[in-house]
């Protein structure tokens, strides 16, 4: 029986080792056609090691086991052995080939493309993990915040029954290659993923009503720049290709932050505007009026002078609204009598002046004879 890793048992590390002689030559010629050093993860028990060790380049190890370590150092000799976790070890070689663990595949491959000195990546993958990568049925909100600077594809499709133990799902082999020439500048990387981010989690029906929604430009530009880029108004965020992305964000993106500060979006003015309007229908009162001051009110000594019964003119032409501000402020509570000089605080009062009405009120119960009081 083999020794226990102190990471866990296979589930945990997720070992699931491939066996099938055709996989293994796939792996080995999309290898031998890229050129570098090369870097596996998780070689595991070395089925696909040997395959690369005997294309004779430079070939280094990333192993969690420990349990394996010695195997892989006395099996492979010219090869670099590194115990080390995936997530957290350095890919500083020209090619990457590993057969992922399935539930760490995501989080690798975020890694993997932040990293910048690999050129191409063969893995191993889940099935549906290798469809989405490679855009098959329409492309992710991950696929498409990376495909400016890499070409995903998918190869093939390995089943089950290929790997020892066998997994639940099927597996599929992902070729990643970083672009000689970006469609979209490094500078810009930030920036044009939270522009994808922005259009897949927008709201609206497509990509005209969701690029609407979002207010990056007027309407004549959105159109035009639409047209430049051949995206229908009905076209989903999944459907567009990495160019059209590009595009999109070169002639909207960029410009998004300087024309919104300098140029207000159409909702911004419509939003301006209604609020304009509700203000001359109500008048200048003292609540949408910030910029009002009591001009009755020293600067210096801040002294406080006497409320006056009406509003305060402060100049020859009245304040409009004015006398409607004061006849709301002077409405009468409901429920209340206004003539009545003094108030009560009784039951009756108060519910009154909360708005309590008699078919509120419980309907008297009859209490049973034995309840009632002695005489």
């Amino acid at each position: 029986m083999r020794p226990h890793s102190s990471f866990g048992g296979r589930h945990e590390l997720g070992q699931n080792f491939l066996h099938s002689h055709s996989t293994l030559h796939t792996i080995a010629n999309l290898t031998r056609a890229t050129t570098g050093p090369i870097l596996e993860i998780g070689p595991g028990a070395g089925a696909v090691t040997a395959q690369l060790y005997k294309l004779g380049r430079p070939l280094t190890l990333v192993e969690l086991d420990e349990t394996r370590i010695r195997h892989l150092e006395n099996s492979y000799p010219r090869a670099q052995v590194r115990h080390a976790d995936a997530l957290r070890s350095r890919f500083d070689q020209a090619v990457i080939v590993g057969s992922l663990p399935f539930h760490l595949t995501t989080p690798i491959l975020r890694r993997l493309l932040r990293a910048r000195k690999w050129q191409n990546a063969i893995l191993l993958t889940q099935w549906e993990v290798a469809r989405k990568r490679a855009g098959v049925g329409g492309s992710t909100m991950m696929t498409a915040q990376w495909a400016p600077w890499f070409d995903f594809r998918l190869i093939e499709r390995v089943p089950a029954h290929a790997f020892t133990p066998k997994p639940s799902v099927d597996g599929g082999i992902l070729t990643i290659d970083r672009l000689t020439t970006s469609l979209v500048p490094d500078r810009h990387r930030s920036d044009y993923q939270q522009f994808v981010r922005a259009v897949f989690t927008g709201r609206g029906r497509g990509m005209k009503g969701i690029l609407t929604t979002m207010s990056l430009t007027n309407r004549a530009a959105l159109h035009s720049t639409m047209d430049a880029n051949a995206v229908r108004g009905d076209t989903l965020p999944r459907d567009l290709e990495p160019d059209q992305w590009a595009g999109l964000y070169s002639a909207l993106g960029t410009s998004a932050k300087t024309s919104t500060a300098k140029h207000p979006s159409a909702a911004q003015t419509q939003a301006a505007g209604k609020q304009s309007e509700k203000t001359r229908e109500k008048g200048t009162t003292m609540r949408n009026n910030k910029s009002h001051r009591n001009p009755h009110i020293p600067t210096a000594t801040g002294e406080i002078p006497t409320s006056a019964e009406k509003p305060v003119i402060t100049g020859e032409i009245p304040i409009v609204g004015a006398e409607q501000a004061a006849k709301k402020l002077e409405a009468p509570i409901p429920g209340v009598d206004p003539e009545a000089k003094a108030k009560s605080h009784d039951k009756g009062h108060l519910q009154a002046e909360r708005g309590f009405m008699p078919q509120h009120a419980k309907k008297s119960q009859p209490q049973p004879r034995w309840n009632l009081p002695r005489r």
